[in-house]
């Protein structure tokens, strides 16, 4: 009977019987790598890997930011215009209401959160300026901010004819809400007086001059679309 050679596999095969050989640990090595059920060596983590877990998988977004810092600048600013200027120039001798107009505006550009947003922000700040910090017209400015923009989405293309009916219409339950701080703070005031001498000068002063809010958030809204997208 003729004995297996060395490089014969069999019973009593040299490779099997001394695992440590050069040949059985070529064998290994690539076994292991064409094996895909062999666990992979762990490389240790990188610095950006190390950082992402530090932040727990939060991420930034640039777009949210830049709309919160245009809608706060562009209500700083006509809060300003409205009781510096309009203050001493009162046209029909009525203060223009320039604050729901741009709410409605920026309802309509960046839809409803963000006129909710803007019209609680809008309220606060215009009556901080005039010395009061409590005060109903958020009940007004936040509701109309958030239905112009739904009514956009769902409804109403927007348009300059959409503009000028929400304009109209919140500008007429602006007139409403002076009516009831006036009966509130005085109840003697004549109805009749405060309708002639208060709410329609201040309804045609508001609507005459909301262009200029529409006009700014139309510009500044797209001009920060066009940084973002740079």
């Amino acid at each position: 009977m003729n004995s297996p050679t060395p490089g014969q596999r069999g019973p009593y095969n040299l490779q099997d019987r001394y695992p440590g050989s050069p040949q059985n640990q070529n064998r290994n090595q690539n076994r292991n790598r064409t094996d895909p059920g062999l666990p992979e060596e762990k490389q240790p983590e990188t610095l950006l890997e190390k950082l992402n877990g530090w932040r727990l998988g939060l991420s930034i977004e640039i777009e949210p930011i830049i709309r919160g810092l245009v809608c706060l600048i562009l209500i700083s600013f006509f809060a300003l215009l409205q009781t510096t200027l309009f203050a001493r120039f009162k046209p029909f001798g009525a203060v223009p209401d320039l604050m729901l107009p741009l709410v409605v505006a920026i309802s309509m550009t960046a839809r409803e959160k963000w006129g909710a947003v803007s019209g609680l922000a809008a309220a606060f700040i215009i009556e901080s300026l005039g010395g009061s910090t409590v005060t109903i017209l958020s009940l007004l400015y936040m509701p109309a901010g958030y239905l112009c923009g739904l009514l956009t989405v769902y409804y109403f293309r927007d348009g300059l004819a959409v503009r000028a009916m929400y304009t109209v219409v919140t500008t007429l339950l602006r007139c409403l809400f002076t009516l009831v701080i006036l009966f509130t703070s005085s109840p003697y005031v004549s109805l009749p007086a405060a309708i002639i001498h208060v709410t329609i000068p201040e309804f045609f002063a508001a609507v005459l001059f909301a262009f200029l809010p529409h006009l700014a958030v139309r510009f500044a809204f797209r001009l920060a679309e066009g940084k973002v997208s740079q």
